[in-house]
C-alpha cells in the first residue's frame, strides 16, 4: 500500500492506522510511530512507541492536527461518504494547487490514493516553490 512513498518512509515502516483524510501512521522497527502527511508529503515522528502513540491520540491537539475533524465533518455534510477501502482523497492535490476545503474531496481507494499522491510527491519533491507544473504522469508500477 506505502510502496510509492517508500522513497520518504523508507522500506521497513508499517500502516498502523489510516484517517479518513488518507494520512497514515506508520510504525518503524524501533517500534517509533510516524505521521505520513500526504498533503504535504512529510514524514514525522510523533510517538517513541505504541503506548506513547496511544497516549499522543488523548490530545485534543494532536487529534485536529492529525484526523481534521472539522473538514470530515464538513465532507460528511455535503451527502459524500466513504466505502470498504477508500479515504476521502483529494481531487486536485494541494502541491498541484488544490484547495483544502469540502468540495475538493472525494471517496477514493485507499492504494489509489496513497500511490497517486506518493509519484506525485516524488516528482515535485525537487522543485523551487511557484515552480508550474503542466503535466504529471501517474504509472501502474512506477520506476524510481
Amino acid at each position: 500500500m506505502l510502496s510509492d512513498w517508500r522513497w520518504l518512509i523508507g522500506e521497513a515502516g508499517k500502516p498502523i492506522l489510516i484517517t479518513s483524510l488518507g494520512d497514515a501512521f506508520v510504525q518503524e522497527s524501533d517500534g517509533s510511530v510516524h505521521w505520513l502527511n500526504v498533503e504535504e508529503g512529510s514524514y514525522t515522528k510523533v510517538a517513541t512507541s505504541s503506548d506513547d502513540f496511544q497516549a499522543q491520540l488523548k490530545s485534543s491537539e494532536n487529534i485536529e492536527a492529525w484526523f481534521v475533524p472539522q473538514l470530515v465533518g464538513d465532507i460528511l455534510a455535503t451527502g459524500i461518504s466513504t466505502g470498504p477501502n477508500q479515504c476521502f482523497s483529494f481531487k486536485k492535490p494541494p502541491v498541484l494547487g488544490g484547495e483544502y476545503e469540502p468540495g475538493n474531496f472525494e471517496p477514493t481507494d485507499i492504494s489509489v490514493h496513497f500511490s497517486i499522491l506518493g509519484q506525485i510527491h516524488r516528482k515535485v519533491k525537487d522543485l523551487p516553490d511557484g515552480t508550474p507544473i503542466s503535466n504529471i504522469d501517474i504509472t501502474d508500477n512506477p520506476k524510481e
